[in-house]
C-alpha cells in the first residue's frame, strides 16, 4: 500500500489515502511510458522547418566550366551542394510528425506515470477551493500552506473544467490546472509535483477498480 499525504480546505493535514499498488498495474512500465512520452512530444512538433533544395535555388543551371583540361576539378551549375549557396543535400522540408498509440497503451502509460509520482512521494491530495470569483492570492497562499515552494511546477488536478480555480492558478509560475479526463502521461510525468483534488482522486481511483 502507498500512503498519500491529505490536506483539509485549510492547508493542515488531514490524515493518509491508503493506495494499492496493483490499482495501476502494480509496476512501472518504463519502456511503454517513455514510448507515449515520445509520442506526445511528437505530436507537439510543429514540423514547419524548410530548406532550399538544389532545384529550388537562385542561380544559373549551366555548367561553370568545360569538364576537362582545365586543371581544375569537374563542378555543376552554382546550384551545387559543395558550393556556397548551393542547394543543401537531405535538408528538412515542411512534415507531420504525429502518430498515435492504442488507447490502452495510452492508459496503462497514465497508470505507470500516477504510479511512478506515487512511488516518488510526489503526490498529494489537496482540498483548496476559491470562492465564486478567481483568487490567484488564495491558490498561492494554499500551495505555501502545503510546502509547495514558490517555482515548482505543479500539476493540479480537478474533477471537472473548473474556470473560476482555472483562472486562480494561471497566473502562478509553473502551476497548470487540468480536469480529471484531460490528463495523460506526459502531462503528470513532467510537472515536479501532482496535487489531486480529493474528489478527483476519489474518482480516480473509483474507476481503477
Amino acid at each position: 500500500m502507498i500512503e498519500v499525504k491529505a490536506y483539509n480546505q485549510d492547508g493542515k493535514p488531514d490524515g493518509a489515502i491508503s493506495v494499492p499498488e496493483d490499482a495501476f498495474g502494480g509496476t512501472v512500465r518504463k519502456q511503454l511510458l517513455r514510448d507515449a512520452i515520445v509520442m506526445y512530444e511528437a505530436n507537439m512538433r510543429q514540423g514547419n522547418a524548410s530548406v532550399k533544395r538544389r532545384g529550388e535555388v537562385r542561380g544559373s543551371t549551366r555548367k561553370l566550366y568545360r569538364q576537362k583540361h582545365t586543371g581544375r576539378a569537374r563542378v555543376g551549375d552554382a546550384r551545387s551542394p559543395i558550393r556556397k549557396g548551393g542547394g543543401s543535400v537531405f535538408g528538412p522540408k515542411p512534415r507531420d510528425y504525429s502518430y498515435s498509440l492504442p488507447k490502452k497503451a495510452l492508459k496503462a502509460a497514465l497508470d505507470s506515470a500516477i504510479l511512478a509520482k506515487l512511488l516518488d512521494d510526489e503526490v498529494i491530495v489537496a482540498d483548496c477551493r476559491v470562492s465564486d470569483a478567481p483568487r490567484t492570492k488564495a491558490v498561492a497562499a494554499y500551495m505555501a500552506a502545503v510546502g509547495i515552494k514558490p517555482g515548482t511546477t505543479v500539476l493540479y488536478i480537478t474533477p471537472e473544467l473548473d474556470a473560476v480555480f482555472y483562472k486562480s492558478a494561471r497566473n502562478i509560475r509553473g502551476v497548470e490546472t487540468k480536469p480529471l479526463s484531460d490528463i495523460n502521461a506526459y502531462a503528470v510525468v513532467r510537472p515536479s509535483m501532482v496535487v489531486f483534488a480529493r474528489n478527483a482522486f476519489e474518482k480516480l481511483l473509483e474507476e481503477r477498480r
